[in-house]
C-alpha cells in the first residue's frame, strides 16, 4: 500500500516513524508492502536527515506523492489546506490520484475544514491525532507520539467507508481512534486545547506588554522572578504562531461560546478578591474551598 504524506512536520514525521518502527506491535498497516512517500513544500525542509529517512520517497511535486496511493494524509495547518486540495481535484482529473483514495488531516479544527473538501468533492475523513505534545509546540518527530492517545476521526459526507482506513492509520500508529462529529468535536477541543492556547497568549500580553507592564512594578521585575509558573501557563504561546493563528481563526465560533464562560467565572474570582481584600482570614477560606474543588474535579477526571 501507498501512503502519500503531504508535510513533514511533528505530527507528519511521526506518522512516518510509526508506521515504520510499529511502536505498539500493531502488526503491518497492510497485506501488501507498505511505501511511504513525503512531500514537503517550497518553503520547507525535512528538519533532519531522521526525518527523510523515515520516508521511502520525497516527491517533488503533490501529484507525484499521491500518484497511486491509497492513502493521503495532508499533514499542514489548516489554512494551507484548501490550496492543497485544489492540488488534490486536479490529481483527481489527471488520474494521479485514483478515485478511491482516502483523504485525510491532522488539523485541529474540522468543520471548517470538511467543508472545504466537501465543496470539492472528495472523498475526505477528517482527523486529529490529540498528544500529549502540542502541535504548535516546536518538538521532534517521535515513533511513539500517538501510542495510548485518543485519535479522533470525521467523516465527510464523501468519506464513504474511508473512515476505517483511518481508524487502521491511527491503530497503527498506537493511537486510540474515536468517531465524532465535527461540530462536537470543535466545540470539545475549543473547550480543551483552544482556549488554553488562547489564555496563554492574553496572559503573556496583559503582562508583559499590556496596560502596567512599564511601570515601576511591572514586567522589567516580574521577568527577573518568572520560574515554574509562568513556564507552565505561557507554554502553548511559545508555539508556532501560524499553527495557533489557524486553530483560533477556524474555530472562532467555539472558542468565543468557551471565552464567555471564562468572563463569567472570573467576574466571580474578581468578586472573591475583591471579599478577600476586606477580609483576608475570610476569603482565604472561600478561594481554598476554589481551589479545592477544582483539584478534585481534576483528580476525579483522572
Amino acid at each position: 500500500m501507498r501512503i502519500a504524506l503531504l508535510g513533514l512536520g511533528l505530527i507528519g514525521g511521526s506518522i512516518a516513524r510509526a508506521l515504520k518502527e510499529d511502536p505498539t506491535r500493531a502488526g503491518a498497516f497492510d497485506d501488501t508492502p507498505l511505501t511511504l512517500v513525503a512531500w514537503l513544500p517550497s518553503d520547507v525542509t525535512a528538519k533532519s536527515d531522521g526525518d527523510a529517512a523515515s520516508v521511502d520517497q520525497v516527491a517533488r511535486t503533490i501529484a507525484e506523492a499521491v500518484d497511486g496511493a491509497s492513502l493521503v494524509v495532508v499533514c499542514m495547518p489548516a489554512m494551507a489546506i484548501p490550496a492543497v486540495l485544489d492540488e488534490l481535484v486536479i490529481c483527481r482529473r489527471s488520474g494521479r490520484l485514483l478515485e478511491s483514495a482516502v483523504i485525510t488531516d491532522i488539523a485541529s479544527t474540522k468543520r471548517w475544514i470538511i467543508a472545504e473538501a466537501s465543496k470539492r468533492g472528495l472523498r475526505f475523513c477528517g482527523s486529529h491525532p490529540m498528544t500529549a505534545v502540542s502541535e504548535i509546540a516546536a518538538s521532534e518527530p517521535d515513533a511513539g507520539l500517538f501510542v495510548g492517545s485518543p485519535w479522533v476521526i470525521v467523516p465527510g459526507p464523501h468519506a464513504g467507508g474511508g473512515a476505517a482506513l483511518v481508524e487502521r492509520l491511527a491503530t497503527s500508529c498506537g493511537a486510540r481512534p474515536i468517531m465524532m462529529e465535527a461540530e462536537l468535536y470543535d466545540a470539545a477541543v475549543a473547550a480543551v486545547s483552544h482556549l488554553p492556547l488562547l489564555l496563554s497568549v492574553a496572559l503573556v500580553e496583559a503582562i508583559a506588554t499590556g496596560l502596567g507592564s512599564d511601570d515601576a512594578d511591572g514586567w522589567g521585575v516580574s521577568h527577573l522572578l518568572a520560574s515554574g509558573a509562568w513556564d507552565a501557563v505561557t507554554k502553548l504561546a511559545r508555539g508556532s504562531d501560524q499553527v495557533g493563528a489557524d486553530i483560533l481563526a477556524t474555530n472562532a465560533r467555539e472558542v468565543r461560546r468557551k471565552l464567555t464562560a471564562l468572563r463569567l467565572e472570573l467576574e466571580r474570582w474578581d468578586a472573591r478578591l475583591i471579599a478577600a481584600e476586606n477580609d483576608p482570614a475570610a476569603g482565604s477560606r472561600d478561594i481554598q474551598s476554589r481551589l479545592n474543588l477544582a483539584r478534585t474535579t481534576l483528580e476525579e477526571l483522572g
